[in-house]
């Protein structure tokens, strides 16, 4: 009798230890669960965007800064900054980091072959055939698309008189800025050009850049992509006025089928206006459309650089064949390893 009354007692413990335990078990995983997900509420994302902006601290000429035109965009500026990206296979460059996180980078070639940017005249971004082209039949083939995020391009025009002295590149930026476009493929804007300079005091604005194009070339890494095609790549940036003069000022001619503009006097007889302008350079013809291409090297070395002012933001028009050089924003997400030096570029981790 007494051996069973020691055996139940010795259960009753056994059991009543287990069952503490079991409690204290449980309350340990509740209060670390507890604890994990508060700790994981409070840690921050970290993103490729997020690590490339602790290299806005450039200590040299070359590299990232941010923006002072646009809160929350960072430009990769100079001559031959750490930015060089691998996408699709090819050798791309990163040119800002976004707001939002997203990279935007540029093809660091043209395509293989030359287009116009519309086969109709027309620079409205959202019909032309550059677009379709890019959106429709190259975006498919691109290796990484998955990586290719939807995003805003500006496509605003830009008003562009006679005397653009005075134009800075704050009303260039808010005109571009005055229209969007959603979508994958795009093309670099005029200002996203001028942005990658680090010389800002001499080559900071559209007009500044053309009038020392000489040296600005050298201190802008976009001025390194060889076109095709008469020296000149597309930009995204169309322009309203089609009566001025060529943009730079010398006798550097970049539309062969320019011709001169005729005004009406006000008793209706014709006043030819190109004899007002010829000292700023050529006039274009006003039956044609035009957006900005930006003049580079050119892959064919016979060719002769007096033709064309190789660094120039030009007037070009947009049923002539020129050099296309694509952009896109990757995702937020994408994990980039790498340096972003030419030897160790920046990679897209899978």
């Amino acid at each position: 009798m007494r051996r069973k009354k020691m055996k139940a007692q010795k259960r009753i413990i056994v059991v009543g230890a287990l069952s503490l335990l079991l409690c204290f078990s449980i309350a340990y995983a509740a209060f670390n669960t507890t604890i994990s997900l508060r700790a994981k509420g409070n840690i921050k994302k970290v993103t490729s965007a997020s690590k490339l902006r602790k290299l806005a601290d450039a200590k040299s000429s070359d590299g990232l800064f941010a923006d002072p035109y646009e809160n929350g965009r960072y430009f990769f500026k100079g001559a031959d900054p750490n930015n060089y990206i691998i996408f699709n296979n090819e050798e791309w460059r990163i040119v800002s980091v976004e707001y939002d996180d997203t990279i935007k980078i540029v093809k660091n070639s043209p395509l293989e072959d030359t287009l116009s940017f519309d086969s109709v005249n027309s620079t409205d971004w959202n019909q032309v055939s550059i677009n379709k082209f890019l959106n429709e039949t190259y975006a498919p083939s691109l290796l990484d698309l998955d990586s290719v995020v939807e995003h805003n391009f500006a496509i605003g025009a830009v008003t562009l008189n006679s005397d653009y002295s005075n134009m800075t590149l704050n009303d260039q930026i808010t005109s571009e800025n005055g229209n969007y476009w959603n979508g994958k493929i795009g093309l670099i804007t005029a200002s996203e050009y001028l942005r990658a300079n680090n010389n800002t005091d001499e080559c900071g604005s559209l007009y500044l850049n053309n009038t020392n194009y000489e040296k600005c070339r050298t201190t802008n890494y976009l001025n390194q992509i060889l076109a095709t095609d008469y020296t000149v790549f597309w930009t995204m940036s169309p322009i309203i006025n089609n009566t001025i003069s060529n943009v730079v000022e010398d006798d550097s001619i970049i539309n062969d089928d320019a011709e001169s503009v005729i005004d009406e006097n006000s008793d209706g007889t014709e006043s030819n206006t190109q004899n007002s302008l010829e000292e700023k350079g050529l006039v274009l013809d006003n039956k044609y459309n035009y957006v900005f291409g930006v003049s580079v090297p050119f892959k064919n070395t016979d060719f002769k650089e007096q033709e064309i002012p190789i660094g120039s933001v030009n007037p070009t028009n947009v049923s002539t064949s020129y050099s296309v050089v694509p952009v896109l924003y990757l995702n937020a997400d994408v994990v980039l390893e790498g340096n972003g030096t030419k030897d160790d570029p920046f990679i897209i981790e899978k």
